[in-house]
């Protein structure tokens, strides 16, 4: 039996309040073991190294209006993520752009499962909101269950 190729790519800038939240469930995972790739510029830049997986799970900070630290599980697997997840960047792609950009390359993996923690301050600080900070330890175990 072929174990499945998984990656794990978690999104976010340290410097943005909860945007940062990706990067600390990153760091979580570390901890734990577990391969990350970060970025904290342009998504796309991940491609590549998705081309060969079978599995990719994706986290990173949402704004589509739910209460602040809501988890949000989106299965990216055969269709375009929801645009009212708000899955918006201040790059030129977002995830949800990434997403559909790596499906028309074909390398988008088999399964996609994208976590979206829901923010509610993205200005110009390194400290996240309370309950997005209170939401990392349940996205980390989330993860940790996605990679088996």
């Amino acid at each position: 039996m072929t174990v499945p190729r998984t990656g794990v790519a978690c999104l976010g800038n340290r410097f943005r309040g909860d945007d940062g939240v990706g990067l600390l469930v990153a760091d979580r995972l570390r901890a734990a073991g577990v391969d990350v790739q970060e970025c904290q510029d342009e998504p796309t830049r991940l491609l590549d190294a998705w081309r060969d997986l079978d599995r990719l799970v994706l986290v990173d900070a949402v704004r589509s209006g739910a209460p602040p630290g809501t988890v949000h599980r989106v299965d990216a697997s055969s269709g375009e993520l929801p645009r009212e997840l708000g899955l918006s960047s201040s790059h030129l792609f977002g995830v949800a752009e990434t997403i559909a950009l790596a499906r028309a390359l074909d390398r988008l993996p088999a399964h996609v499962v994208v976590y979206g923690v829901e923010g509610e301050q993205f200005g110009a600080t390194s400290t996240v909101t309370p309950a997005v900070s209170a939401a990392v330890d349940a996205v980390t175990a989330s993860v940790l269950r996605e990679l088996g």
